[in-house]
Parts: structure tokens; sequence; C-alpha cells
């Protein structure tokens, strides 16, 4: 019998939970998978189950909030640059305790990597579309990392003034 996507979901989340809760006061590359484990109420199997690594767990939790709120917020119509860079950047600021705590705690490549598997996957075709794609999502990142760095100073709004490249026909 499969497992119920929830009750994965749930597991996976309760892990990550638990890493975070010891990264308030220990680095994490200190963190065993022990102490995540325990304090999850979950076994070391079913740490490894899901996960190869701590950062792994970190990545899945970044990408489990950017999805919910794709699902809450989600962009009406073709979306425009524009409003795709308003709604990631509206996402980073209603989580920018968790963002400023992993870029404290050295843990940028994390965020990047993390917001880059979850905006970039491209429906474009292969060629020209899809590096300009790729470009245009790592310049977003980019600007979400020294936007965390600076207090979160500016508006997702200001922010998405400056990311909207051009407005697509």
């Amino acid at each position: 019998m499969g497992r119920r996507t929830e009750n994965t979901e749930y597991l996976k989340e309760c892990i990550a939970d638990a890493l975070l809760q010891h990264m308030v006061d220990t680095p994490v590359e200190k963190i065993t998978i022990e102490q995540i484990t325990s304090t999850a109420g979950v076994g070391r199997t079913t740490y490894f189950r899901y996960f190869n690594s701590k950062l792994d767990v970190l990545s899945f939790k970044v990408g489990l909030l950017w999805r919910r709120w794709q699902e809450e917020h989600p962009l009406q119509g073709k979306a425009t640059e524009r409003a795709r860079a308003l709604q990631f950047f509206s996402f980073c600021q209603s989580r920018q305790t968790l963002l400023r705590f992993l870029y404290e705690k050295g843990e940028i490549q994390l965020i990047m990597d993390s917001f880059l598997r979850g905006i970039a996957l491209s429906t474009a075709e292969p060629g020209r579309d899809q590096y300009r794609e790729m470009y245009t999502h790592c310049g977003v990142v980019g600007v979400m990392m020294v936007w965390i760095g600076n207090g979160f100073r500016e508006t997702p709004e200001a922010l998405a003034d400056i990311c909207a490249f051009r407005e697509e026909e």
C-alpha cells in the first residue's frame, strides 16, 4: 500500500521544522540527524527515506512554502514578467523571517537553489526562450538575495518594477 501524499508531506515538514528549530542555536553542520529525528518524532529511516542531506531538508521547506503561496495567490490570465516578479517578491516579504534567518546562517546558496528549482520550472521550448527565461529567473533570485541583505527595505512592487525588463506581448 502506498503512502498518502498528505502524510508524507507532513512528516517531511516535521523534519524541516525540527532542523530549523535546532538551527536557532547550532550551526547546521553541527546538528545531528539524531537531534532532528528526535525533535521531529520520527526515526532515522524516515529521515533518510525522504532526504539525503540537511540542505535537502531546508530546500524542501522553502520549496513547500513557495508552492503553497502560489496556490493561495495564483496569477490571473497571461501573467506579465512584472506580475510574476511581484508574486515572488510578495512571497519573500511574507517569509522574510525565515529568509533572513537562513541568510544570516550563511545558507545563501540553499536559498538560491531552492527558488531556482521552484520558479524556474520552464515551459519554454529548448533554445533561446529557455535561456532567456533562466537568465531572468537568476536575476530575480539575485535581486532577492540583495533585498534580504538590505533588510527588505524596498516594497515588492518596487522590486517588481526593477525586474520587469519588458512586458510580454
